[in-house]
Formats: structure tokens, C-alpha cells, sequence
């Protein structure tokens, strides 16, 4: 079961962790409508002025589906793509949640590499990895600063991740960075640790068409294995 869980739980993440594209303003959004701190139930992180957060794609703890996007409409240096795992994994610690992680890029099939990789930092209090990914499209390479953050209380995994093009590699962190450093993550108490809850989340996932064919195939599984 835990074996079946982890690869399939992962198969549902790849795409949306592995995201790198610049996110496209909607027609409701403007600066304005963005607060200077966007928080949910997990954490808060700073907004710089006139910037866009599009938090729609957060769900819930006790959902499948929990990313944000943060950027600024106008100058795409640095875009921001936050994505909470869905996987309640007691990993032992902040390097199987990394491992984890490369896991699952390599499984994604992008035409990306890991390029460099940090140990030994933290966000907002909790024991956090750094993975640089280079993602090749078409005649572009955007980076892709992936911090990989292990909340151990509460057996979420987080991942912020910082989208920048090649050219732009130092201004992008050096903004990047500073609205990074303005994270703080909160402690709770994760739903998803409730198998009951979890295999509801997976159902309302597959019901509202948020995972791909495939992967509702191999949720079904999962609900149906008991």
C-alpha cells in the first residue's frame, strides 16, 4: 500500500510541481486586487507592490490540488509557482523529501537537468533543500530554484519555486530571494494523515477533472485496494 501510494501520489504531482511556465494575468486581476501579504492555513509570504497573486489553484489542506502563483504582470524577471505535496509521507527527514523531489522531475520526462543542488538552509524556520533545475524550451533555458522545504511536525512537504530565465540568473535571485526570505510557515496539523480524508481527497480530485485520465486510473486504484 505505502509502496502503490508514494509512486501514484507522485505520478499526480509531476506536472504541477514540475510547472515552470509564466503565468498569464486574468482579465479580474490587476495590482491592485493583490494584498501586500497573501496567507492561507500554511503559510504567509510578502507581495511586492503592484505584483499579482493568483491563489485559486489553493484548495485546502484536506485537498489534492494546493498551488499559488505570485508575479509581476508587467516585468517577468522572476515568477513565483508554490506548490504544497499532496504526499503525507513520514519522510525521516529533509533529504528523503529532497530525493523525493528529484523523483519526481525525473519522472516528469521535461527536457530539464539538475544543475546544482544546496543542503542545509531553511524557510521559515523548517529544514530546506535547494534544487536548480534548467528547463529547455525551444530556444530558451528557465531556471528553476526549487526549495524544497520538509515540515516534519506535520509531514508536509512544500515546495517554492523561483522561475527565472538564464539571462536574467542573478537580478531574478536577488529579488527572488528577498521576497523568499519573508515566508513564514505555520504549524498544523495535516488531514491528509487521515486515510479517510485522504482517499476523499483523491475522489473529489478525480470528480473535478484536476488530475489527467491517467492518474485518475491509478487513484482508482488506491481507493479500491482495501
Amino acid at each position: 500500500m505505502v509502496k502503490s501510494f508514494i509512486r501514484t501520489s507522485l505520478f499526480l504531482l509531476i506536472i504541477i510541481v514540475a510547472s515552470c511556465t509564466r503565468p498569464t494575468p486574468k482579465a479580474t486581476q490587476n495590482s491592485a486586487s493583490s494584498p501586500k501579504t497573501y496567507e492561507n492555513e500554511l503559510f504567509s509570504i510578502d507581495i511586492p507592490e503592484g505584483w499579482v497573486c493568483d491563489a485559486d489553484g489553493w484548495k485546502g489542506l484536506d485537498s489534492m490540488r494546493n498551488e499559488v502563483n505570485i508575479y509581476n504582470p508587467y516585468e517577468s524577471i522572476v515568477w513565483f509557482h508554490i506548490v504544497k505535496a499532496f504526499m503525507p509521507i513520514q519522510w525521516k527527514n529533509i533529504a528523503e523529501a529532497t530525493e523525493m523531489a528529484k523523483t519526481a522531475r525525473a519522472l516528469s520526462g521535461a527536457n530539464a537537468e539538475l544543475i546544482e543542488e544546496i543542503d542545509s538552509v531553511e524557510v521559515g524556520g523548517y529544514p530546506t533543500s535547494i534544487l536548480y533545475f534548467a528547463n529547455y524550451e525551444d530556444e530558451d533555458t528557465i531556471i528553476q530554484k526549487q526549495y524544497v522545504t520538509y515540515m516534519k511536525d506535520s509531514h508536509i512537504v512544500i515546495y517554492f519555486n523561483e522561475n527565472f530565465n538564464s539571462k536574467d540568473y542573478d537580478e531574478a535571485q536577488e529579488i527572488g530571494d528577498k521576497i523568499i526570505a519573508t515566508i513564514k510557515l505555520k504549524k498544523v496539523k495535516n488531514p491528509l494523515d487521515n486515510d479517510s480524508v485522504m482517499r476523499q481527497a483523491v475522489k473529489s480530485a478525480m470528480a473535478n477533472k484536476e488530475i489527467s485520465d491517467e492518474a485518475i486510473k491509478k487513484g482508482q486504484e488506491i481507493i479500491n485496494e482495501k
